[in-house]
């Protein structure tokens, strides 16, 4: 039993230490980022079509979108996912196509069959409750060197009078800091938000008309998930960078309310686990190099060893309540003549390991708190129920993440 125990405090310590790492060089390399050199070749935005597809929309969202798409000076197609009017009118009175399937499809079969009209260079796919801001085409052209396949945009979500919507915008400032660390050293990105994504058109096209991908399955059922993942995961197979453009920074839609904010977050954590795990053991992360896979590794295995460490730790607290409640002056005394005591005393393992944990998250939680724009203290006050919301959902997500058939709604 003593020596589980002592197996246990190794594991602790070493966790702890990886992720002091994590947060450590998520943070400098935050610190470090700069825009990256653009291409030397002059960007055309005639060489892009924008892709939207749309499946009940709120109206007003739709035409704040479509305008600021027409401002980009681009072909743009938008398919209806069993929408029609008033869509097709709102699209085509600002000078693009309209595609109506009659039937509802699913995102991943909508985006395919919009592939079928795109003839240019590039495609930029945008949700429809994404809002681009000016030059954003133009911006996101300048990324793509010859070694770049895929450009994504920097996500912002709009703060209406909901909690829902601060916690939401947390977590896009937190996987900011993530995503900047991975192209600091230039590297690719885990994956191109499909919110707001670029990509070399000939080397997706094949991909989205190909049925492994419009009749994509999962544990034997039809996967409508996941669509942006396989595409960045298929441009990093294929030799190509997947990467962010953070000097242009998109608008989207906040989820409703706690609610859906939960529900979200659980289809993404089916998802991203399901393509964790099928990326790390095709190698698709080895190729994507070493960081990349440190920084998937440990972000997709926090949730489960906080969990472990979690568990551990209150199975202790009752012998560091009874110890220190009677010879806590003997005990700290022990701890100063003789280190080693940590691996028999029980009572120290407790307040041992939380001291030396907090320094990391407390850096990274820093270069957070750099990151958020505007109404800061509301923000990161809701942030923390996010992250509470986000854990629990990462466990589940991950014991459920076969499930990945449920329709993608926002």
């Amino acid at each position: 039993m003593l020596l589980l125990y002592r197996y246990i405090i190794f594991i602790s310590v070493l966790t702890t230490i990886i992720y002091f790492l994590y947060y450590l060089l998520n943070a400098y390399y935050l610190m470090k980022h700069s825009p990256e050199t653009v291409s030397t070749k002059k960007a055309d935005t005639a060489d892009v079509t924008i892709l939207v597809p749309v499946y009940n929309e709120k109206l007003d969202v739709f035409e704040r979108v479509v305008k600021g798409i027409r401002a980009q000076s681009t072909k743009f197609v938008v398919v209806g996912d069993s929408s029609n009017e008033p869509y097709r009118s709102i699209v085509e009175q600002n000078g693009g196509v309209f595609i109506h399937l009659k039937e509802r499809r699913g995102k991943r079969l909508v985006i395919s069959e919009g592939m079928k009209y795109v003839d240019t260079k590039f495609v930029l796919f945008v949700d429809s409750d994404t809002t681009l801001p000016p030059y954003t085409v133009f911006r996101m052209l300048e990324h793509f060197k010859e070694n770049v396949g895929g450009v994504g945009a920097n996500v912002s979500i709009r703060r209406t009078e909901t909690g829902a919507s601060y916690s939401a915008e947390f977590l896009e400032r937190t996987r900011e800091v993530i995503l900047k660390a991975m192209t600091a050293r230039g590297g690719s990105v885990m994956v191109i938000d499909g919110k707001c994504a670029m990509y070399r058109t000939d080397l997706v096209k094949p991909l989205l008309l190909s049925e492994k991908f419009r009749d994509y399955k999962v544990a034997g059922k039809v996967a409508i998930m996941g669509d942006d993942q396989q595409m960045t995961a298929h441009i990093i197979k294929e030799g190509y960078k997947a990467t962010k453009c953070f000097d242009v920074t998109v608008e989207t839609e906040p989820p409703e309310n706690f609610k859906q904010f939960t529900k979200q977050s659980i289809r993404w954590a089916r998802s991203s686990y399901y393509y964790f795990f099928k990326n790390l053991f095709d190698g698709t992360a080895l190729k994507a190099g070493g960081f990349y896979t440190f920084e998937a590794i440990s972000t997709f295995a926090l949730p489960i060893l906080t969990l472990g460490l979690g568990l551990f730790r209150f199975y202790y607290t009752m012998d560091i309540i009874g110890t220190f409640a009677g010879n806590s002056l003997d005990t700290i005394t022990d701890l100063l003549s003789n280190p080693s005591i940590l691996l028999t005393n029980r009572a120290l393992v407790h307040p041992f390991l939380t001291l030396i944990s907090l320094p990391g998250p407390i850096i990274f939680g820093s270069t957070v708190v750099m990151t958020v724009r505007k109404e800061r203290l509301r923000t990161l006050a809701y942030g923390g129920l996010a992250l509470l919301i986000i854990f629990f959902t990462s466990i589940y997500g991950l014991l459920t993440c076969w499930k990945q058939s449920a329709w993608m709604t926002r």
